[in-house]
């Protein structure tokens, strides 16, 4: 061996040695990019879970059919949270550590997600969070859902102006609700030359509502607001079993309620960033391959469609604008994906939707609704790009 081919192969031994990107890059890149989703897969909870995992690897077949991202495929890693925090906190860590996700989606609890943040500030990697929230900001942390003041201010503008001024409030008594979802609806009420008469908590586990609603009745609000996070059809149920007068609303409404509570959300007015009924494109296209592919035999259906609750869709939402930042950033590096996150902006379901300057929360339309016989929502009103107020 002369001098010239000892050095040459002494090169590219030390090279592969080092990892030198002409060598080894296309190996990694062949390794696929992992996206971990941790959702209630078992309990009360488990058909929204299911309903996040169906619409993960919808956006995960969309975005491995348009090429994947930075030259690699994506790949679906799932956990059961078990409506646990402790198990949610030891998933999150496996789905990081073990298996190398770049990011996790999918929880349905706040307990859920702040434990995947713990796991998450030790990676440093994000966490989408596909449901509505207090607002809460946190350096790895994008929520999918509005933010409460995204979706109580103008919900409460337009129900002064069109349904009446007086207010009875019922809760489930969680701390995010007594910190900031009821003050949120009492100073908006307020700001609106409206008066909330009576707020009521209810622990989780309560099923039956009857004392309060008598006590509501007498006092004969024109709006009763809930947010009965544990068990919201029995709340629905008894409501109109007392025959309550007041016009109900809830940020906790869909068709999937609908259809649970058996005709007694009718006239319910909810508000969220998505209902079936959004006419556009987007929308229809992604409710066709949804039913076509991803929704199993057990999920109901309205009309043509399997029925999509809001999470799915948040999950799904989530997932592409987590891949877009990716491809504005060029890296899956949480700090690089989240400062890229503010120049977002690409249709969804729930039609055009950015993110916020500080990367945490969208901007997209508030939507006001009312649910009919027939299961479905008709939109009422509308307000866009709401700057979400952050709750650190």
């Amino acid at each position: 061996m002369n001098r010239r081919t000892f050095v040459h192969r002494l090169a590219l031994g030390a090279a592969g040695a080092i990892g030198m990107p002409g060598l080894t890059y296309p190996a990694r890149a062949a390794t696929p990019l992992r996206i971990g989703l941790l959702a209630p897969l078992s309990g009360p909870l488990t058909r929204v879970g299911e309903a996040n995992r169906s619409c993960a690897a919808l956006a995960l077949d969309e975005i491995n059919a348009a090429g994947g991202l930075l030259g690699r495929s994506l790949e679906l890693r799932v956990e059961d949270t078990q409506m646990s925090t402790a198990v949610a906190l030891d998933k999150a860590r496996q789905l990081f550590m073990r298996d190398e996700v770049a990011m996790i989606t999918g929880m349905v609890l706040p307990s859920e997600r702040e434990a995947a943040l713990q796991a998450a500030s030790a990676a440093q990697r994000l966490v989408v969070y596909p449901n509505f929230d207090e607002g809460r900001c946190h350096a790895q942390l994008l929520s999918t859902g509005l933010a409460v003041n995204q979706r109580i201010e103008p919900t409460i503008e337009w129900l002064m102006r069109e349904v009446g001024q007086t207010v009875c409030v019922v809760v489930s008594d969680i701390g995010s609700n007594r910190q900031v979802l009821v003050p949120e609806i009492q100073a908006s009420v307020g700001r609106h030359g409206g008066k909330v008469l009576d707020v009521s908590w209810f622990p989780f586990g309560t099923r039956d509502y009857g004392a309060v609603l008598q006590r509501i009745a007498s006092l004969g609000p024109q709006i009763v607001w809930h947010s009965i996070g544990d068990d919201p059809v029995t709340f629905v149920k008894q409501y109109r079993s007392f025959a309550m007068k007041p016009q109900l609303v809830s940020d906790i409404a869909h068709e999937s309620l609908c259809i649970a509570t058996e005709g007694a959300s009718t006239g319910t007015i909810g508000v969220s960033s998505y209902f079936m009924s959004i006419d556009n494109a987007a929308n229809r296209d992604f409710l066709q391959r949804y039913t076509a592919h991803y929704a199993n035999a057990h999920v109901p259906r309205l009309g043509p469609y399997a029925v999509v609750l809001p999470h799915g869709e948040n999950t799904y939402a989530g997932i592409r604008l987590f891949a877009q930042a990716v491809r504005l950033s060029g890296s899956v590096e949480s700090e690089r994906v989240k400062a890229a996150l503010p120049g977002v902006s690409i249709a969804l379901p729930r039609g055009t939707t950015g993110v916020s300057r500080d990367g945490a929360h969208v901007l997209c339309e508030t939507r006001v609704a009312r649910a009919r016989a027939d299961n479905r929502f008709e939109l009422l009103d509308s307000a866009g790009q709401i700057v979400p107020v952050c709750q650190s």
